[in-house]
């Protein structure tokens, strides 16, 4: 392809051709006389339209210049262009600029895409509303693994893990990694899968089950865009984090979970914002504590459902047949058991407001 320079030599070069004027030529290209007299000059002098000074520096280079541009190459070569120059500045001492270190590299920049829909404004209160989100990709090696982002409106504050997949006991547990740290939220905004809201017809489970217990409002998002703050937070951590793994040697989701733990707090650190009102003052944290009673995830994810006593104290679940403790030698007098199953798997039962363990 030719550039507008190379195409408008053309036009000269097929103008002198044909020997026309001065005049005719400012007139055809839209310059003026003077103009068209100095590029003709400058044709005949040095056959080309390329300025005197291109490619010149008014500033002296620097010498350690090709070093950088090894050891980025070498180490950060998956790294963006900011994150890069964050580690070299942090581990190498190294203080460059992003955009001549794009320019060094030839890396293109990356272009913006248009608004298309107006951002809504941050919540004001630290724990107000929590986002939350499952991102799938090849995180570390070629297995597609999930990480559970769960990101504060208000403050970008951030919470991670990795897990082979986005399902109920994965948000669940990263839940409760929140709420252990910093209190009950006031809401969840989550997309509008069923593991996440009381739809109309839908059965509970840990999730729905663990909100209602701690008095957690779900808010469902009919789109990916209307709860971006999350989404474009799984772009940065896609675009950051792994190279980073991939650079710590780290290739299991053990290892991961373990090295987020240090990752989070610098990304918080680096990140996160101050809650504010509209008007520019401060929010608060609205975060409220776990009550008394509620000591590990077991005593808020849990799922409860009835089942028919057998006249030899039995009852079905699961495909399997299990045994209530008799409370006497005859058939029970009511027939409905309370079975409840944890997250962690564990099981109990209660008889006529009785507790049991179940076998």
């Amino acid at each position: 392809m030719y550039t507008n320079q190379q195409k408008l030599l053309q036009k000269y070069h097929s103008m002198m051709a044909q020997r026309l004027s001065v005049r005719a030529m400012a007139r055809m290209l839209n310059l003026s006389r003077s103009t068209v007299r100095d590029h003709i000059k400058k044709i005949k002098r040095d056959g080309n339209l390329t300025h005197g000074n291109a490619g010149r520096q008014n500033r002296p280079g620097r010498a350690d210049k090709q070093q950088i541009i090894e050891l980025v190459n070498r180490e950060y070569y998956d790294f963006n262009i900011a994150h890069a120059c964050e580690m070299l500045a942090e581990y190498h001492d190294i203080i460059i600029n992003r955009e001549t270190l794009r320019r060094w590299l030839d890396r293109p920049s990356k272009r913006r895409q248009p608004k298309q829909r107006q951002r809504r404004p941050r919540r004001a209160n630290f724990g107000e509303m929590l986002q939350i989100d499952g991102s799938f990709h090849c995180w570390f090696g070629d297995q597609t693994t999930c990480l559970i982002n769960i990101v504060d409106d208000a403050t970008n504050t951030a919470q991670m893990n990795f897990d082979t997949g986005e399902t109920i006991e994965s948000a669940c547990l990263a839940a409760w990694a929140w709420i252990k740290q910093y209190g009950v939220p006031q809401s969840f905004y989550a997309d509008g899968r069923n593991m996440y809201h009381m739809l109309e017809g839908s059965k509970t489970n840990f999730f729905k089950e663990m909100c209602r217990q701690l008095g957690i409002r779900v808010i469902l998002a009919k789109s990916p865009q209307a709860k971006g703050r999350v989404e474009r937070a799984n772009r940065t951590q896609q675009d950051r984090l792994i190279p980073l793994l991939r650079r710590e040697g780290i290739d299991n989701i053990a290892d991961a979970n373990r090295y987020l733990q240090t990752y989070v707090a610098k990304h918080n650190a680096r990140f996160s914002v101050a809650a504010r009102w509209p008007d520019g003052s401060l929010g608060r944290d609205v975060h409220t504590k776990l009550p008394v009673h509620i000591r590990k995830i077991d005593d808020v994810c849990f799922i409860e459902i009835e089942r028919v006593l057998r006249a030899d104290w039995t009852f079905q679940y699961d495909g399997k047949t299990h045994q209530v403790p008799r409370q006497s030698c005859y058939p029970p007098t009511s027939r409905k058991v309370t079975i409840r199953i944890t997250i962690s798997g564990a099981i109990y039962g209660w008889y006529r407001g009785a507790e049991f363990n179940v076998r």
